[in-house]
């Protein structure tokens, strides 16, 4: 059943080519990707900080307070699955102008959004009751900034996992591009160097994206030169083309990165047989009211609605029906 949830979420439904992508991605791994995934969490020890990094400055020319329904609502979901399946502490980084438009997102996936030290609290009193709960925090742009928050972090909180969603990574030049091949750099927290040295340390890392230029790709980069627009020559002059040079343990792919932490979710239920870390359309159509009101915009086209990348919100909610299908005819 693995191998149909993978399949499902990597059709090339928006002639990105991720199906090839996905191809280069499984030799890596010898099994299916969400699979993978699911024992990788299933790894993580109890009550254990998980850090999440996503967001995207979706028009950022405009204002760096638009953000993307793309990124932020499979990061809800898998947080969410994997505070029930794990007792982790989710930490969520974003650019500083976003955090507003992630944490309603986080809140209609049924997380509670708190400081570190109330999680903390949550954990060491979880005898008195279980609550969901997730924190955010900002994340620099400026590379020193963000190399000296990545030893703070780390020495401090000791993370079991990181977990990048949507997450563009710099290329080999060290620029950050959109699908179209443009430099947007300005602006963009530096979550490379967190990657980097979680990987030193031998702390597991994952990666999840949809086009090529997201934190993970790395391991794929000859196929995102073949067969990806601006893969290998972008637009902005820097010569590297969009592919992230930033590689993680595990590479996920999807046609939307959403739809990919979904699949690693349904994974997950049926790996722990728990249906409660399925991802259900009921939470999917509130955390797309969710992000639209809080500032996001469909990546794609721009518009302020409930699509993402630009299918329509009842295709992302036939998705998940797909999903809790499978699912639920594996458990049944």
């Amino acid at each position: 059943m693995y191998e149909q949830i993978d399949q499902l979420v990597n059709i090339d439904y928006n002639n990105r080519s991720i199906d090839r992508l996905y191809v280069e991605a499984r030799k890596n791994t010898q099994q299916p990707l969400t699979l993978k995934a699911a024992h990788m969490i299933e790894a993580i020890p109890k009550n254990r900080f998980v850090f999440f990094a996503t967001g995207a400055l979706a028009r950022g020319w405009v204002s760096k307070k638009i953000g993307e329904t793309d990124g932020p609502l499979g990061t809800a979901a898998l947080a969410r699955a994997i505070r029930e399946s794990r007792d982790a502490i989710p930490v969520i980084f974003i650019e500083e102008s976003l955090i507003n438009t992630v944490k309603p997102i986080l809140r209609a996936a049924g997380l509670c959004v708190v400081t570190l030290e109330e999680a903390l609290s949550a954990n060491n009193q979880a005898e008195k009751g279980y609550t969901s709960i997730a924190c955010v925090l900002p994340f620099p742009s400026d590379e020193k900034s963000a190399k000296l928050k990545v030893e703070f972090l780390i020495e401090e909180l000791k993370p079991a996992a990181v977990i990048c969603i949507e997450k563009t990574g710099m290329n080999t030049c060290g620029v950050y591009h959109n699908m179209k091949g443009h430099d947007y750099s300005e602006g963009y927290a530096k979550i490379d160097f967190l990657i980097q040295k979680a990987r030193n340390l031998g702390i597991p890392t994952i990666g999840i994206g949809d086009g090529g230029n997201e934190i993970g790709m790395a391991s794929v980069h000859e196929a995102i030169r073949k067969y990806v627009p601006y893969g290998g020559e972008c637009q902005c002059g820097c010569g590297g083309g969009i592919s992230s040079s930033t590689e993680t343990d595990l590479l996920i792919t999807g046609s939307v990165s959403n739809w990919a932490c979904y699949a690693v979710c349904a994974s997950l239920a049926i790996k722990t047989r728990n249906l409660n870390l399925l991802h259900t359309v009921e939470r999917e159509r509130l955390m797309l009211k969710a992000a639209v009101a809080a500032g996001n915009v469909d990546g794609v086209n721009g518009m302020a609605s409930t699509s993402v990348d630009g299918f329509s919100e009842d295709t992302n909610l036939a998705i998940v029906e797909l999903l809790s299908a499978l699912v639920n005819k594996e458990l049944s």
